[in-house]
């Protein structure tokens, strides 16, 4: 196998390098010259395997790391980014495990804090089935679930109907609307009805 050309990608330290004239992957400067790969090098085949794997384990733990810094983001969130980026499993699992160890990575404070930032506008349901989409362990799930009293639940459905309810009349179909809305946006149908029938008391004299 022959380098036939190292081509300076758009990122920095970071090099394209191609066998044969093929395209064979991204390699990081460091890894090019700890092994001094140089184009027009003559190299065997295992040699070069055995350099990209262990260059692609560096490149999935930094590309995961860059990824950490902008966003935050669940373990399954970072694992299907690094999928996308066509990192192979084990460069993945190898990633994540250290980022776990070093404490950039923990799925307990991402779904506190997800759950905090969208609790004043969505219901526990809602909430709570976004967190499994994220990949979120029906057992940290059931911690976070068990800290949310009842009380502060009601308490958040109140103010977001009174917030639908403002300037609008005092009528069944509001009502409904109403009743729809804390639905949609995740309460439970007892707290929704609870609500409901508190803040459109007497709408003609109906109740859910």
């Amino acid at each position: 196998m022959q380098i036939t050309e190292i081509k300076k990608s758009k990122q920095p330290m970071k090099y394209h390098l191609y066998v044969d004239d093929v395209f064979f992957g991204v390699f990081l400067d460091e890894t090019l010259a700890k092994y001094n790969l140089k184009t027009g090098q003559e190299i065997d085949e295992d040699l070069l395997y055995g350099i990209k794997e262990e260059n692609d384990e560096k490149l999935a733990f930094l590309t995961a790391v860059s990824y950490l810094e902008r966003y935050n983001v669940s373990t399954k969130g970072l694992k299907d980014y690094l999928y996308r980026k066509n990192f192979k499993k084990n460069n993945i699992e190898s990633a994540v495990e250290k980022l776990k160890e070093y404490g950039y990575l923990d799925d307990r404070n991402f779904a506190k804090n997800y759950f905090e930032s969208l609790s004043a506008t969505k219901g526990k349901r809602v909430i709570i089935n976004k967190l499994k989409e994220k990949g979120i362990s029906g057992e940290i799930i059931d911690e976070l679930v068990e800290d949310v009293s009842d009380e502060a639940e009601e308490e958040r459905a109140r103010l977001l109907a009174e917030k639908f309810a403002k300037n609008r009349e005092n009528t069944l179909k509001n009502k409904q609307k109403c009743f729809a809305h804390l639905i949609y946006k995740g309460y439970d149908y007892s707290v929704a009805q609870k609500i409901v029938n508190e803040l459109f008391l007497g709408a003609e004299d109906d109740r859910f």
